[in-house]
This record gives structure tokens, sequence and C-alpha cells, in this order.
């Protein structure tokens, strides 16, 4: 779903890896500040901040985890099968609401 806000081209959102380099960033945003000052010379440099890398290493860490319990997948099919799963409706009725509260 996209949304055209007054009349800007639609873009296709850039892949990891797509090309960038670094001199294409604009410099830093949102207020954080670099762990060093940048040094005149050829070479550019990037300096992540603490929460940049501790967000690095969530993101790397919940990858790592598989989207499904296969446990808890197979646990259900028994139920399921063996004819004694049971569904709390008012539970699911709360979480719908909560959901609905999120949007």
């Amino acid at each position: 779903m996209s949304i055209d806000i007054k009349n800007l081209p639609q873009t296709q959102p850039r892949a990891t890896g797509d090309g960038r380099t670094v001199s294409d960033n604009r410099g830093p945003r949102g207020g954080e500040t670099q762990d060093r000052p940048a040094t005149s010379g050829g070479s550019d440099q990037v300096t992540l901040t603490d929460t940049a890398r501790r967000l690095s290493d969530l993101t790397q860490t919940a990858s790592a985890q598989p989207a499904v319990d296969a446990e808890r997948v197979s646990q259900i099919r028994q139920a399921i099968a063996d004819g004694s799963y049971q569904v709390n409706a008012e539970r699911v009725a709360d979480k719908l609401l909560q959901a609905e509260d999120l949007l």
C-alpha cells in the first residue's frame, strides 16, 4: 500500500547493498552525535552510536531465531488430531480488542 503525498513521485525502497556509498549519506539525523569528530583526509569514516550497535546486535539475534515455534505447532496439531484442543473464546476476543486498540 502506498500513499501519494502532494503529488510526490513514488520511489522503490533500496535494498541493502544497493551500490550507495558512505558519501551518499547526508549526515547525522535525529540529533544523534558521533563518538569521534570527523577527520579531514582522503577517506570517509562511519562511526556508529552505542544505540545503533545495540540495535544491530538485537536485529541479528532476532533474525537468527526461527519464525515459528515448531514444537508448539506440533503440540497444537496433536491436540486437534486427538480432539482435545479447546478454543478459549473470551481470550480470543480480548486479543482481538487489544489488536484493534493498536490500530
